[in-house]
């Protein structure tokens, strides 16, 4: 079994991880305009992926975007 090390998180974020981190976030926002949609929910699943390595701008984008789009639907 392959391991990847490449990304590993210290816990603490710089600039640069914060700005990736809200573009995603306020991506999230802008395009599903659901009242349901809980903003919280937004930041710690952005968070949450970001420190699980998936750390390039428009990967996290989209999947958060993905993840919110189907959880509003099935829900």
């Amino acid at each position: 079994m392959q391991v990847n090390y490449e990304y590993q998180s210290s816990g603490i974020f710089l600039n640069e991880d914060m700005n990736i981190i809200e573009a995603a976030y306020e991506n999230v926002l802008s395009v599903e305009r659901n009242p349901a949609l809980c903003r919280a929910d937004v930041a710690r699943y952005v968070l949450k992926m970001y420190d699980r390595g998936v750390v390039d701008p428009l990967k996290l984008q989209r999947l958060a975007t993905l993840y919110f789009r189907t959880k509003l639907r099935v829900g």
